[in-house]
């Protein structure tokens, strides 16, 4: 992919706020922070902003460069086959990757294996309904595979073995009146679904 894919992943920065508060709530202590996937990455200069030990994986050479240019930590990895130790991080963050994948299970498979118990797994996956969308539409994207009902979501995470903390709604937007409408949205036709999921205790 080129730099046409990557240019439209520049991630809204209200996204990332949440998800760094996400993790003082849920995991204030995390120290091993991946997020896969990271695109340009924003959340990991987010992040590093307030978090220690957070990196950016993504199996795109451009992201790297991206990353290397603005000096964020990154690796070049695929998801697939994650290059950490088994039970070794606190917390994995996917935003828009699952629906990228033929065999989801398997990378779910893959974040369970690498976070330690007790870790977290922190995602953002189109819900059914971003197909209806006339901006931003689940088709606009040729590298997708199938958006998710959040009883598919919920299916996915609990059959790899995750404990479900929470799955909600939203749709984002650019602006004041975008927000605004995506309020609504986000209760009733929401574009995404954010779940929170944890690896039990041993």
């Amino acid at each position: 992919m080129g730099e046409g894919y990557i240019s439209h992943l520049i991630e809204h920065p209200e996204i990332s706020i949440r998800d760094v508060r996400i993790l003082h709530t849920y995991q204030p202590n995390a120290r091993r922070i991946v997020d896969v996937g990271c695109g340009r990455g924003g959340f990991v200069d987010m992040c590093m902003q307030q978090m220690e030990g957070v990196l950016g994986l993504d199996s795109e050479p451009l992201a790297a460069s991206i990353s290397r240019v603005q000096d964020l930590p990154f690796l070049l990895g695929d998801v697939i086959a994650l290059p950490f130790v088994s039970g070794s991080l606190d917390v994995v963050r996917a935003k828009e990757v699952i629906e990228h994948m033929t065999d989801a299970l398997s990378m779910v498979r893959e974040v369970h294996r690498v976070l330690r118990p007790g870790g977290l797994f922190l995602c953002h996956v189109p819900t059914q309904f971003s197909a209806l969308y006339p901006v931003g539409n689940f088709w606009d994207d040729y590298t997708h595979v199938r958006p998710l009902s959040r009883v598919g979501l919920r299916r996915l995470l609990q059959d790899t073995g995750f404990e479900i903390i929470l799955i909600k709604g939203y749709t984002a937007g650019r602006n004041r009146p975008e927000r605004l409408l995506g309020r609504v949205l986000g209760v009733v036709l929401p574009h995404i679904w954010l779940a929170l999921a944890r690896k039990p205790e041993e």
